[in-house]
């Protein structure tokens, strides 16, 4: 399986998308399977000629003869979500930042979260010109025509009720929902009722995710103890009990088993 990861050039997509990747996987590797693990990145994949099958806990995709197309959006899952690739597959994936993907929408971003019942269409357009990216061979041609399509649908004047709520608990996860919420001129309530729309996350759910991969970009040069106190969790028994929701391992068994392809893409592989 190969990845490609590229940031996207246009200065004004910075703002809201992190990256693009573009992975491949041939019939020669057999079945690749991995755990994947809560972000707070909105999170869109894309294939095609392929067979899909989600639930709450995995995510298949099997190459296909049928010509087909698949777009799915990972924003809610607050577990570990198994991913496996079996067959010929090109699958293209945009990280969005924080809020980002809501600067693209017509609908709040819950709208969109169903993704077992329903893939993510959000345009009338979408799937045709997804479909026309894929097939591109060049991965320079396939990362200008994802910004040009993406640049159309870019709102003006975006304005987000949620921002500076958001960069607060990224810089400080232990500073108190209510603190948060009177520093954004929200009430309490009203807070929690913007996350669930336009995050698809609670505060302290976005808030845990935030110190659990505050931990695995500063794990290398750190123990467990210092992490703990490092990514902002209250000792090293409420990073073990944060740990196991998210990951389904201890801290010190995760970082055994992690691979990392950068400081967002972080997988546990597994033969199952």
């Amino acid at each position: 399986m190969n990845i490609e990861i590229i940031k996207p050039l246009d200065l004004e997509l910075q703002k809201y998308i992190e990256c693009f990747y573009i992975l491949t996987h041939s019939k020669e590797e057999g079945r690749t399977t991995y755990f994947t693990f809560p972000s707070i990145f909105s999170i869109v994949s894309i294939s095609s000629n392929t067979n899909v099958i989600r639930t709450n806990k995995f995510i298949k995709t099997i190459e296909s003869s049928i010509q087909n197309f698949d777009s799915n959006l990972d924003v809610q899952f607050t577990n570990p979500l198994l991913i496996q690739y079996e067959g010929d597959i090109k699958e293209i994936t945009t990280y969005f930042k924080p809020l980002g993907l809501n600067a693209f929408l017509n609908k709040s971003l819950n709208n969109y979260c169903d993704s077992l019942k329903t893939q993510f269409l959000p345009f009338l357009d979408y799937k045709s010109a997804m479909n026309s990216i894929l097939k591109i061979k060049s991965s320079d041609r396939v990362i200008k025509h994802l910004e040009n399509y993406w640049s159309s649908k870019l709102k003006k004047d975006v304005q987000f009720k949620l921002k500076q709520a958001v960069k607060t608990i990224i810089e400080d996860p232990n500073r108190s929902i209510s603190s948060i919420a009177s520093d954004s001129n929200l009430s309490h309530k009203t807070l929690i009722t913007h996350f669930n729309k336009d995050v698809c996350k609670t505060p302290s759910e976005f808030r845990k995710i935030v110190r659990f991969r505050k931990t695995i970009q500063k794990k290398e040069k750190n123990n467990l103890t210092q992490l703990s106190y490092l990514s902002n969790y209250f000792d090293q028994a409420h990073m073990i009990k944060d740990f196991d929701k998210l990951t389904g391992y201890k801290p010190k068994d995760f970082f055994k088993k992690l691979s990392s392809i950068d400081e967002k893409i972080n997988w546990v592989f597994t033969k199952r």
